[in-house]
């Protein structure tokens, strides 16, 4: 009896932390595959092991043994991890204690399943410091009409809640150097460092992320060397892009170019429906922005943009950011 007890809180334990995972696919991750999966997994767990219904909650002498870590959840991926770990040590216990019964075992088929299963969910929650940015100032050193550290301290100072450091010709020396002085204005204002390009330099100077182009390394490659915590972004320019994107886990979305611009005049603007679907996840728009056209991006929903030449050239840089972020405040 006291392995049939033992049998059924462990196949309900791993039955409810599969039922986590499944509203996190569904619901938060929007993915098909991954519930379709997960249903499987409760579904083939209940064919090898049925409900053995034994409990005595009364007389548990563990209901009432709980730890801090169990009440206290930061995030989803919070969420996900505790539902992971709980499944898979449930899986375990409920493979050694079927041994004591003349039955056919095939639980450790579904907990290495599992294991590939949670570690893909996990992956696609992407960063746990994402987050919905308004203005993100890209800054090339050489573009800004004052000092830079003086164009930057205002930007920050008047509202921009994001600095990318995009620099192409600098060495890898140079520019650990000079994120390293970008990290020490922005950290005063609590403000994340994002590097264009460059993972390694990323991982040189604890930034907050890394923004990917298309010839750079995929997002698969860099989650895999940055580990969970770093904020991966990328640019697209089409649905397939972005469609792509979403699929590996990115962070946010730099959809672009809206307009025409001088940093990079050969950028071809993009249709407004690539802006239109990626407003259900966290983007930018980008690409010749300023004070005369921002309003017809907000108009369309968009939450969040992204700056240079507006704020760089301007010898008035943070009046400039303040006119965009009063722009974006007004109704459409």
């Amino acid at each position: 009896m006291s392995s049939i007890r033992v049998l059924d809180a462990n196949i309900n334990r791993a039955a409810e932390g599969m039922r986590v995972l499944e509203d996190i696919a569904r619901f938060v991750l929007e993915h098909q595959r991954l519930c379709a999966e997960l249903k499987t997994c409760r579904h083939q767990l209940r064919e090898q092991a049925p409900s053995l219904y034994s409990r005595n909650t009364s007389g548990d002498v563990g209901i009432s043994v709980s730890t801090v870590q169990e009440s206290e959840r930061g995030s989803v991926h919070d969420i996900a991890l505790a539902a992971s770990n709980r499944c898979s040590e449930a899986l375990r216990v409920i493979e050694e204690f079927l041994k004591l019964h003349d039955v056919q075992n095939h639980i450790e088929s579904i907990r290495y399943k599992m294991y590939d299963i949670s570690a893909e969910i996990i992956k696609s929650l992407g960063s746990i410091h994402k987050k919905q940015w308004k203005l993100c100032f890209v800054m090339t050193k050489e573009l800004c009409a004052l000092p830079w550290k003086e164009t930057l301290s205002q930007a920050l100072s008047n509202g921009c809640d994001c600095v990318q450091v995009r620099e192409k010709t600098m060495s890898t020396k140079e520019l650990i150097q000079h994120v390293l002085e970008v990290k020490e204005i922005a950290d005063q204002f609590d403000v994340p460092v994002i590097i264009n390009d460059r993972v390694d330099v990323l991982l040189a100077t604890n930034a907050s992320g890394v923004h990917l182009g298309s010839n750079d390394m995929s997002i698969e490659d860099a989650r895999r060397i940055c580990g969970k915590e770093p904020i991966i972004g990328v640019t697209v320019h089409s649905l397939v892009e972005l469609n792509r994107a979403h699929i590996q886990g990115v962070d946010y979305v730099g959809v672009g170019a809206m307009f025409a611009s001088n940093t990079k005049p050969e950028a071809k603007v993009v249709c407004e429906e690539v802006l239109t679907a990626a407003l259900e996840q966290h983007h930018l728009a980008i690409g010749g922005i300023d004070i005369e056209n921002v309003q017809v991006l907000h108009s369309k929903g968009c939450k969040g943009i992204a700056v240079c030449d507006a704020i760089s050239r301007s010898s008035v840089p943070g009046l400039v950011v303040e006119a965009l972020l009063q722009l974006e405040a007004q109704p459409a």
